[in-house]
């Protein structure tokens, strides 16, 4: 719904997109279409400070960790996903931390010579944790998808009309959209959602869909409903094929309206960025399929572009 007349999409971290801002979950900035970087997922459940620990039907809460302080998804093998601006470094998983393997970092290739906002790199010793299985099929994930991140966590209740979270031009909706400050501090926690469609606003140079924050009223609306925010960057997207939960998408951008300050705080309708990995399957299990030597692993990171490049050549239609 767009109540503001334009929506400004904000991608994690710097980058600029059309329509809505995006932001990098990681940093936000704005423009006619805004995308920051996203961090812990802000939920509209409760006084906002519930999930932190594994839902009831778990996706796989113990293998979504942190990378100074942003998001990591462990998949198998000794190897580790999330988004490209996130960084190589050392991890901690479900409370111990692990050394990251210098030159393994492989940043993922889209098929066509550019590459997308997403890597792997791995980490020793092999952490206890089950194998975390990929999304392969190709199209948009139906029902409710469970967003795990580590970010801010919810702050006071707000809305568009409070100039701590618009800047004219252009001026505030007639109709002021609710939402909720950030808070500074911030912690795991996951929420649920569902897939609005694939992110066809702007090119981000990663193949996404995305989510938007629905309110109350809207038929979308789930029940822990959630919003990316500063932090979220390299979290996971889970969805369930059949009975079994596969890792559908890397959380690495946020979307708001074109005004908003999407540093400062979650709007009803804003948007979450997710990066399809149903795109990039086939090239992650050939990558992890095993536990690389170290010598292999330098020459992964060292050929990362034709390495990403070698599964894949496909688009989407």
């Amino acid at each position: 719904m767009n109540q503001a007349g334009t929506r400004a999409w904000v991608v994690c971290g710097s980058r600029c997109i059309h329509g809505l801002v995006v932001a990098l979950l990681a940093s936000l900035l704005t423009a006619a279409l805004i995308t920051t970087p996203a961090s812990a997922v802000i939920i509209d459940s409760g006084d906002g400070s519930g999930n932190t620990t594994a839902p009831a039907d778990d996706p796989g809460w113990a293998n979504v960790g942190t990378r100074n302080g942003l998001g990591v998804v462990y998949l198998r093998n000794g190897w580790i996903l999330t988004a490209n601006h996130v960084g190589i470094g050392d991890v901690t998983l479900d409370g111990t931390t692990y050394d990251h393997v210098p030159g393994s970092g492989i940043q993922l290739d889209n098929g066509d010579g550019t590459f997308a906002d997403l890597l792997l790199f791995s980490i020793t010793p092999l952490p206890p944790l089950p194998d975390i299985p990929l999304r392969t099929n190709q199209n948009l994930p139906n029902g409710e998808v469970t967003m795990i991140g580590k970010g801010r966590n919810r702050g006071a209740a707000t809305d568009s009309d409070d100039p701590g979270v618009w800047t004219a031009p252009p001026a505030p909706p007639a109709t002021p959209i609710p939402g909720w400050y950030w808070s500074p501090s911030g912690v795991m926690r996951w929420g649920t959602n569902e897939v609005t469609d694939y992110w066809t606003f702007s090119s981000t140079g990663t193949e996404s869909f995305y989510t938007l924050f629905d309110g109350t009223g809207s038929p979308d609306h789930t029940s822990h409903e959630c919003q990316g925010a500063g932090g979220d960057s390299g979290g996971g997207v889970f969805a369930k094929q059949g009975m079994t939960w596969e890792l559908a998408g890397i959380m690495y951008a946020i979307a708001g309206y074109n005004g908003q300050n999407g540093s400062t705080s979650a709007l009803r309708d804003n948007a979450t960025l997710v990066a399809d990995i149903s795109f990039y399957a086939d090239d992650i299990n050939a990558i992890t399929a095993t536990v690389p030597e170290p010598g292999v692993v330098l020459q992964y990171g060292l050929c990362a572009a034709v390495v990403a490049g070698l599964a894949r050549r496909k688009q989407r239609c």
